[in-house]
């Protein structure tokens, strides 16, 4: 095969023609777009996962302050509320491998009457993008409002 070496100025036009090394350039110029691709790939489903864990606890927290006497935080809240706030926020943490700091559950205030509620907030910074100097903050939020069947 014959090399591509530029010996003199005539020999520019069969250096333009030359194809030995279109593939690896090519290869470099496609690389990063790539791998940002792959790795918003995983972050999507890293949030996708956190999103639906949420969803899971801030329903079975909702339901368990739907069964109990004094479900409001207006004076404080009961124990009741309180450990079912504390298991949501500690089965969001776990199942999407969180902090605990960076999981915010707490009862809604004003709900619909005659039902109760929970709301939780997790703040998401990308791992795999932070690379590529996307690291940009994000919130997912979640809330489920259950009828209140407690006395």
């Amino acid at each position: 095969m014959r090399r591509c070496v530029a010996r003199h100025a005539g020999t520019l036009r069969a250096l333009a023609r030359c194809r030995e090394g279109a593939a690896i350039l090519e290869f470099a110029l496609v690389l990063p777009i790539l791998l940002l691709l792959v790795g918003a790939c995983f972050e999507i489903g890293r949030a996708l996962l956190i999103y639906q864990s949420m969803t899971e606890a801030v329903r079975s927290g909702a339901r368990t302050l739907a069964r109990l006497p004094d479900p409001t935080c207006r004076d404080g809240c009961a124990p009741g509320v309180t450990g079912a706030v504390e298991r949501a926020r500690g089965a969001i943490a776990a199942r999407g491998g969180l902090t605990a700091d960076s999981v915010r559950v707490v009862p809604m205030l004003d709900p619909s009457p005659g039902t109760v509620g929970l709301r939780a907030e997790v703040g998401l910074t990308p791992q795999i993008l932070s690379g590529f100097g996307l690291d940009r903050a994000l919130t997912l939020r979640a809330s489920h409002q259950e009828v209140r069947v407690g006395e």
